[in-house]
């Protein structure tokens, strides 16, 4: 009696589970609008560019804050500038805290606005990274 319970278990699984040969698949709709177009979109720019924004903030941070074993320490700031302009979200990860400290207090002081960036000519958020080391000798 089991063997015929087991075996119409498994026969009534196969054929619940089981599809069909003449079920049709609906030819999948065209996205190609939605893709990413690079020359529809423009990256946020700090005034004078990015290289301007690093030296600014690198001439703000306070090494005296900073407490550390020598070698270098790394610290990675990965912030936002919304579609005003503004540094929205600021995160920063690193193994030295006094450092991540310090750098997310200077982020937070940086007032210049930034050009926003666009996508299909909208204003739009943009995430950016930046990587700080510093050595201890």
């Amino acid at each position: 009696m089991k063997k015929i319970s087991a075996f119409i278990l498994c026969l009534g699984f196969g054929l619940v589970f089981a599809q069909t040969q003449e079920a049709k698949t609906q030819p999948a709709e065209n996205h190609s609008r939605d893709k990413y177009m690079p020359e529809q979109s423009k990256q946020a720019e700090y005034p004078g560019g990015l290289s301007v924004f690093m030296r600014e903030v690198t001439q703000k941070i306070d090494s005296n804050r900073i407490k550390g074993p020598k070698g270098k320490s790394r610290s990675n700031a990965k912030f936002s500038v919304n579609a005003k302009g503004d540094i929205e979200t600021i995160q920063i990860t690193g193994d030295n805290e006094s450092l991540n400290n310090e750098v997310e207090r200077v982020m937070k002081s940086m007032t210049a606005k930034w050009k926003p960036g666009e996508y299909k000519g909208n204003p739009v958020l943009i995430w950016f990274n930046l990587p700080f080391i510093v050595n201890f000798e």
